[in-house]
């Protein structure tokens, strides 16, 4: 972590020193190796720290075992190439991220540790946008070897991008941790884009929600969605208005969840952008369900189904089990039999969607009547797995109903375990 009040965070120069230690760890060299036969290591290591200047010889033969050269011209071309490819990340566009980083990888080798350096942070948001988690496990451990060499920019970028990390991981504690350092960065920064300052909102929107803090999640995603607005990012703005619309739907607000929702949808057809037509279906339809109006429920989850058409066959497993579960409130067992072989037929691999192995199989238990196999089900692979993920609605669902077989099957010592298993849970209800 950064110490924000020291005064010497660099702006935007590089010294000396800093670009011989940038290229040395990129070689993979030991102060020993650079050092050797050259200056001692005592030396170089005052070089590296920027406590003095190395003489023009010396810099030579520093710059010959790098086999680098010191003096630098800025690309800007490259540079805005780069940020354009940053921003781009912001949107759905995956092929054209993917081919902008296959570009920029070729043409990067030969520009200055600046350009470079800004090209690793951004690879570690497209990892994060891929959701290649070991990939940027192994940038984040690279990036900290440069942190004492950011300017003020990088360090920004780099909080940011450990934010999202954490996030990836369900660690959203450390999440806004790093958030937080990341606004304070933002506020000594006047020339970062709005763009930015609204993205850096929506993300402690999206951070809040996970904690369950919906005041503060609202609080950030209503300024972020003002500063979308106003630049007339329509995508971002309908993203907003999905989160409000949860965040309202937590807290009883069904009106102005649904006002929400509503928005978000008229924003999504006029982008025409299918995914987001999809997740507000999705939403509304867990908002209908929420009120016991599962008929409502059910259209709105299938409109998010059948939008999910042309997309990867596992998107649709969401879709389809919400509407499984719907059909078993309303006890419509026939829709129940035909939901649970559409999604039964998608699970053709053991490895995919696991937990949708598991939910699939306890409703076909519960379809036979067979409720000493749903609990075995539970109780050996289901509640294990959904502990260590940390499934906490699916849980409960589960266990109240088993709670409820047993009690009414006058087993009230195992009902018992399972009003108490889900009241713990309920009580540190973190789910969507």
């Amino acid at each position: 972590m950064i110490n924000l009040e020291q005064p010497t965070v660099k702006t935007t120069k590089m010294d000396i020193g800093s670009k011989i230690k940038f290229f040395r760890i990129q070689k993979g060299l030991k102060q020993d190796d650079l050092a050797r036969g050259i200056i001692s290591v005592s030396y170089l290591s005052k070089i590296e720290n920027n406590l003095t200047s190395p003489s023009e010889e010396v810099l030579r033969l520093l710059c010959e075992r790098l086999e680098v050269s010191l003096i630098e011209q800025q690309d800007d071309t490259i540079f805005q190439e780069l940020m354009s490819w940053y921003k781009l990340m912001t949107t759905s566009e995956s092929q054209e991220i993917k081919r902008r980083y296959e570009s920029l990888s070729k043409k990067i080798q030969s520009i200055n540790t600046k350009t470079y350096m800004y090209f690793v942070l951004f690879e570690l948001r497209y990892h994060l946008y891929l959701k290649n988690i070991d990939q940027s496990r192994m940038l984040i451990e690279k990036l900290q070897q440069f942190m004492d060499i950011f300017d003020i920019h990088m360090h920004y970028y780099f909080q940011k991008f450990y934010s999202i990390y954490e996030y990836r991981l369900n660690n959203f504690v450390q999440a806004l941790e790093h958030l937080k350092v990341a606004e304070q960065l933002l506020q000594r920064n006047s020339n970062l884009e709005k763009s930015e300052e609204a993205d850096l909102y929506y993300l402690f929107g999206l951070t809040y929600s996970q904690t369950m803090k919906e005041p503060l999640s609202i609080t950030y995603t209503t300024k972020a969605l003002q500063e979308f607005q106003a630049i007339y990012d329509f995508k971002r703005s309908a993203e907003c208005q999905v989160l409000l619309g949860i965040c309202y739907r937590r807290i009883g607000e069904y009106d102005r969840s649904e006002k929400s929702y509503l928005l978000a949808q008229k924003l999504s057809e006029s982008l025409n952008n299918m995914y987001l037509q999809s997740l507000i279906y999705h939403n509304l339809g867990k908002l209908y369900s929420i009120q016991g109006h599962h008929e409502e429920a059910i259209k709105e989850y299938e409109k998010s189904y059948f939008l999910k058409q042309q997309d990867r066959p596992l998107s649709k497993l969401t879709s389809i089990y919400c509407i499984l579960l719907e059909y078993d409130q309303i006890q419509n067992y026939e829709e129940c039999r035909k939901w649970l072989k559409l999604g039964q037929e998608l699970l053709t691999n053991p490895e995919d969607a696991i937990e949708y192995h598991y939910y699939f199989s306890i409703h076909e238990s519960i379809l036979e009547g067979n409720y000493e196999k749903f609990d075995q089900i539970f109780q050996e692979q289901a509640l294990p797995y959904f502990q260590q993920k940390d499934l906490k609605e699916p849980l409960i669902i589960y266990a109240e109903r088993l709670a409820q077989y047993f009690e009414a099957s006058y087993k009230y010592k195992k009902a018992s375990y399972y009003y108490s298993l889900g009241y713990k849970e309920l009580k540190k209800q973190t789910f969507l």
